[in-house]
């Protein structure tokens, strides 16, 4: 008889469980408490728009790499077409002064050196960690917890220097890094990147993939890339079922052996696979009952991916002005900008202009993450929605004016604004607190490896990114195909990764 699995959540994680799942002969359904797939790997439309919700770049765009054997397994790689930077983020100070994360190590050493030469022995750290990285060959073809002594053997022979590098770079920061820095200027456009908490092996393998060309931003962006999941998943004949919540967690006698949903229907199945908040899952439907102490103070101490403002624009003009870069062009804001208990004197933009299909022609697309606290929003959103509504607008008027001061034109364009908050993340993912992309992957961090399975609980599996620090694309489709593989071993059968 087929057995049964039941997945809760369809974003990457619980989509790339249900491929799995289905090309290892598995009955399967995802459960969505919302009304599309993608989870934050989301895309919608405002006005013609097509704004990109996620992805800036895919690890493994390129053929050669494990991370593109994944995709090829997913079925959503081919006819794809990927635009490959030539700088990874762009900082701009007010002296108008600008520092580029050129693709191209020799280019960006080049450029440092300009800015600074007295700087050379901390650009050559710099960009020896980015050789260094870009020579790495972790073999990811089974889980984590399968791997046996040759596998490891093998894993350390090939990978010695990027493994010592690893060591190395897990332990510092992208900001204490920074520290090192003579010039101020360098020293600003590493503490202003995205998260300068995370570590910088983080930053530097970022850059080594983009190095290597493997790194490319898919053209249509994210949600046309989960489109692409979603069709692979239902062309093997799995199943969703939308606008289902998972509101309890079966188990008879230690062996989970189905869902209730809505409060209303219970669903019985041999396994269930949880690609959903770990918050909500582990502690409201488990009540905690079978965590180790280890994964209750991982979620009890373990810094989170900050809370967002997602802000998009569209804009009636091209910019064919602005080089295009990856994460995008930190600016300084033309006031300072107060959210919460965040305070904000610059802000990142990613200006679509190397993307057509977002926009009609003759127009862009622009967007920008604000850092910001959930509990500020969550105050503010239960006081009513007149004040929401104006903080929202307060926050998307100061991006505007400060697009208006760095880039001209501006206003008089101005076709749409849309400002989603932390609010807007716990209603559509369900994610704790609104993080966009779970665990921060900080030197505290670094070498933690979260429970995906629990002692005294049978046929119970956790995969996406509250799984393994860092988040992302790769670990969150990697977490879902593994979850599958561990049930294959559960079962005794031999894990496919292809039709047969």
């Amino acid at each position: 008889m087929t057995k049964i699995i039941s997945i809760i959540g369809a974003g990457i994680s619980g989509l790339s469980a249900g491929i799995f799942a289905r090309l290892n002969g598995f009955d399967t359904t995802i459960y969505e408490m919302g009304q599309k797939t993608g989870g934050v790997c989301s895309s919608w439309e405002r006005k013609g728009y097509y704004v990109n919700g996620s992805i800036h770049w895919l690890v493994g765009s390129a053929p050669g790499t494990d991370l593109y054997n994944l995709w090829h397994q997913l079925g959503v790689i081919e006819g794809n077409t990927f635009h490959n930077h030539s700088s990874f983020i762009e900082y701009k100070d007010l002296k108008g002064q600008q520092v580029h994360f050129y693709t191209d190590i020799e280019k960006l050493k080049n450029h440092f050196l300009e800015i600074s030469p007295e700087d050379l022995k901390v650009i050559d750290e710099f960009v020896g960690g980015i050789k260094t990285f870009s020579n790495n060959s972790f073999p990811l073809d089974k889980s984590f917890e399968l791997l046996n002594a040759w596998d490891w053997t093998k894993i350390m022979f090939s990978n010695f220097s990027p493994i010592m590098a690893m060591g190395k770079f897990n332990r510092i920061s992208i900001k204490e890094f920074a520290q090192q820095f003579k010039s101020e200027v360098l020293r600003a456009a590493f503490e202003n990147f995205w998260a300068p908490e995370m570590t910088m092996t983080f930053f530097l393998m970022q850059l080594a993939y983009a190095y290597k060309g493997t790194a490319g931003y898919p053209i249509g962006g994210s949600g046309r890339f989960v489109e692409k999941l979603e069709k692979r998943y239902r062309d093997l004949g799995g199943k969703i079922e939308f606008e289902s919540k998972v509101t309890d967690i079966l188990i008879d006698n230690v062996q989970v052996n189905g869902l209730e949903i809505n409060q209303i229907h219970k669903i019985k199945s041999d396994y269930v696979i949880s690609a959903a908040d770990g918050q909500t899952v582990l502690f409201d439907l488990l009540g905690e009952n079978y965590l180790d102490k280890k994964t209750i103070n991982a979620y009890q101490t373990l810094k989170t991916f900050p809370s967002l403002i997602y802000f998009s624009a569209g804009v009636s003009r091209t910019f064919e002005e602005i080089d295009p870069s990856i994460v995008g062009t930190n600016i300084p804001l033309a006031a300072t900008l107060k959210v919460g208990n965040y305070t904000h004197n610059r802000i990142t933009f990613q200006v679509y202009n190397f993307d057509s299909t977002l926009a009609d022609k003759g127009k862009t697309l622009i967007t920008a993450m604000v850092d910001t606290d959930y509990a500020y929003w969550k105050e503010l959103y239960e006081k009513g929605e007149a004040g929401y509504r104006a903080e929202r607008q307060r926050i998307s008027d100061a991006l505007v004016d400060a697009l208006e001061v760095n880039f001209g034109n501006i206003k008089e364009n101005l076709d749409f604004t849309d400002t989603a908050t932390p609010i807007t993340y716990k209603n559509w993912t369900g994610n704790h607190n609104g993080s966009y992309e779970g665990w921060l992957a900080t030197p505290a961090t670094s070498n933690i490896k979260l429970a995906t399975h629990f002692k005294g609980l049978k046929n119970f599996y956790m995969s996406g990114h509250w799984v393994t620090p860092g988040g992302g694309m790769p670990p969150a489709a990697y977490s879902g195909r593994d979850a599958v593989q561990l049930v294959c071993r559960d079962e005794k059968m031999y894990f496919k990764t292809k039709e047969e």
